[in-house]
């Protein structure tokens, strides 16, 4: 049985965020799966943080009626929708050609388009994902809105907007037409996230999630599910680093690994200038040309990042993550910290910490 259209989103709900999930015959199962695990994850960070809150995220199928076949994949929705939607999801459809794909959104355009325009107009997000966004499209969104589309939809994608835009009123500029950005994987403009492959299904929706009321828990969540490479770089594990792997490097990448290799040193620029093969001063003026940045402060980033995955993942005390981290002083640490992060070490582990209290992670008892 079809479900009841939710109401357009007004105030956010003050106990969570609720997600509506479009779905119909032909929508990408993957797709829509990962939006929820996304959600899940984001569930899970919340029950290990002090007090185990209630899972803050719920997410509702939107099924269109009289759509035979339209049942969701096997993944449950989070039970009743309550309150008002924050956030909508368009996984996009798995069609073969632009006139096929056109009419599955002109279907759901019947039902949803309503919804889907009072969603925005009242301050409510939306993803359309891979070609979902010809939906948006139909509904006369995307005018005037730089967009990544699939090249496969995009004439089609472009072609509906165009033809859904209302006419310009009298004495008025033209409707813009929609910018596609060839260039772009996925984009944000306004109320609107688009994407050009289901791949980037994942940071799409985690930085969609991160204009909601759970965006502390959409960035922690973005800290596990999402490549990191500061992260993968200081990883405390007693595998190899990547940048123990042979390869040909030019002077500054030779300077970039020395730092990454002995990261918990004291800092010497004459040491990462003579492991460059050049000078000090060359060093610093083309590091910063290219990178940004002088040596010594990259050196500061892999730190942080380094003291953010201890912070999160294990029980050191701030002292012990400075030593671990190449700080032999923990007040300058917390300055640095600071200054890279924006937080203290303390307000960023109770923000982002990935594992429940030790007595938890050990068992009621304390024993393994």
């Amino acid at each position: 049985m079809p479900r009841d259209q939710p109401e357009a989103p007004a105030t956010p709900s003050p106990w969570g965020v609720n997600v509506g999930i479009v779905w119909g015959p032909g929508s990408i199962a993957s797709t829509a799966a990962a939006v929820v695990d996304a959600l899940c994850a984001m569930n899970m960070l919340a029950a290990m943080r002090v007090g185990g809150a209630q899972a803050p995220m719920r997410w509702h199928w939107l099924l269109a009626p009289g759509e035979g076949g339209a049942t969701p994949p096997p993944v449950p929705d989070s039970g009743a929708l309550q309150g008002r939607l924050h956030a909508i999801v368009i996984p996009g459809w798995l069609v073969p050609t632009g006139p096929q794909l056109r009419e599955v959104s002109h279907r759901h355009h019947q039902h949803f388009g309503d919804l889907l325009r009072a969603h925005v107009v009242s301050g409510g997000v939306v993803a359309a994902l891979f070609n979902g966004s010809s939906l948006l499209a139909d509904c006369g969104l995307l005018a005037g809105r730089q967009v990544a589309l699939p090249w496969t939809f995009a004439p089609s994608i472009v072609l509906q907007s165009s033809a859904s835009a209302p006419g310009p009123a009298q004495g008025s500029a033209p409707v813009a037409e929609v910018a596609w950005q060839r260039d772009k994987p996925w984009l944000c403009d306004g109320p609107l996230w688009t994407s050009a492959a289901p791949q980037d299904t994942l940071p799409v929706v985690l930085d969609l999630l991160a204009q909601t009321p759970a965006a502390e828990l959409a960035q922690a969540a973005s800290h596990v599910l999402l490549f990191d490479a500061p992260r993968q770089l200081t990883a405390t594990a007693t595998m190899e680093t990547p940048t123990g792997a042979p390869m040909g490097a030019g002077s500054l990448e030779q300077a970039r690994r020395w730092l990454q290799d002995h990261r918990n040193e004291p800092y010497s620029l004459q040491a990462t200038a003579r492991a460059a093969a050049t000078s000090p001063r060359t060093l610093l003026r083309w590091f910063a040309q290219v990178y940004g940045e002088s040596p010594q402060d990259y050196l500061h980033r892999l730190r942080i990042a380094q003291a953010q995955a201890l912070l999160q993942t294990t029980y050191l005390t701030v002292d012990a993550v400075a030593q671990q981290c190449g700080y032999s002083d923990t007040g300058s640490f917390r300055k640095i910290f600071h200054r890279v992060s924006g937080t203290t070490p303390g307000a960023y582990r109770q923000r982002f910490r990935l594992r429940t209290t030790r007595k938890q992670w050990l068992g009621t008892n304390g024993h393994h």
